[in-house]
């Protein structure tokens, strides 16, 4: 799919219910229907609040830039590249080569549906599955923030080729943190695993299956073949996880690129500049409540300890 942390509730979208239950109506509020006679929406229809929280979203949490904005590119002006252009990452601005056409609830049916303005499954390589957790709020957000980019006429490969639907990650599958109701921290937990489980991508790289069906949450992928950089096991095992780490440590992780013990992290961990970095404070907090509270599970084959320290930068 940067600004400063705001109040973790429902000002961001809040913890959702089960898959499905997406909260407040996509269609209310300004916007709702895309704009007048379901024609695409204009950046005028929203609220600046909402264009903020989705700029967030899209640039600092979904990290959706990352398929869709090529090399030297405009900002999600569409990726001919991307997996080697077989499956070209489509045009993501108002322009009519892009989602100009297409109302605010077919967008969000592409975010969290996986479905286009024709009614066509799109490809689970687009984490729709996840997304579907998304609440009505966020999901209008990154709308309104689409809608608010400078318009790119960009085809991008050829049209979408059908694909077989996934089913949806259902949030009542992933860990719970283990904190009591009555703490003080439950609430900012609660809003980490709807992250996590519905905005950010943790469950995608840092779980042995990156798509559903997916186990094992959070126990990283052991490196295949002779990849020594892979995603590690961040459940609070002491000693193959990232038992002893705070949440104020995961704040650093995510934000700074950094370890527990000042490691740069390596590899396709979109920390700092390359995404995380932008994560509001509050957000970042409550990914690092809910990480370092949910029950730890020993996986040696993915222990963070394995990577060896960073090749230094390219000069």
């Amino acid at each position: 799919m940067a600004g400063e942390g705001a109040s973790a509730g429902a000002d961001q979208g809040g913890a959702p219910g089960a898959a499905g239950d997406h909260g407040d109506s996509a269609g209310s509020g300004p916007g709702g229907e895309g704009g007048a006679g379901g024609e695409g929406g204009e950046a005028s229809n929203y609220t600046a609040a909402q264009i903020e929280r989705g700029k967030v979203i899209v640039r600092a949490e979904a990290l959706c830039g990352g398929c869709h904005t090529g090399t030297g590119g405009a900002e999600l002006g569409g990726n001919p590249t991307f997996a080697k252009s077989t499956l070209p990452a489509p045009n993501l601005t108002g322009d009519a080569t892009g989602i100009g056409d297409w109302t605010d609830a077919q967008v969000i049916d592409a975010i969290r549906e996986g479905v286009d303005d024709e009614g066509r499954h799109i490809s689970p390589a687009m984490p729709y599955w996840l997304f579907h957790n998304m609440t009505d709020a966020d999901a209008l957000s990154v709308v309104a923030f689409l809608r608010s980019l400078p318009h790119v006429s960009a085809e991008v490969g050829a049209a979408n080729p059908e694909s077989a639907a996934v089913p949806a990650l259902s949030p009542s599958s992933l860990p719970d943190t283990t904190l009591a109701a009555t703490d003080a921290d439950y609430p900012a937990a609660v809003h980490g695993k709807y992250l996590v489980s519905g905005v950010a991508q943790c469950v995608r790289c840092h779980s042995p299956a990156g798509q559903p069906p997916v186990a094992d949450f959070f126990t990283g992928a052991p490196p295949p073949n002779n990849t020594v950089i892979f995603p590690s096991n961040i459940t609070p095992d002491l000693t193959t996880g990232i038992g002893g780490w705070t949440a104020a440590d995961i704040v650093t992780a995510l934000k700074q690129g950094k370890s527990k013990d000042g490691v740069t992290l390596c590899g396709s961990m979109p920390s700092a500049g390359k995404g995380y970095g932008g994560m509001p404070d509050a957000d970042a907090h409550a990914i690092g409540v809910y990480l370092t509270t949910i029950p730890g599970v020993s996986k040696p084959s993915t222990a963070p300890g394995l990577e060896p320290a960073c090749p230094p930068p390219t000069p």
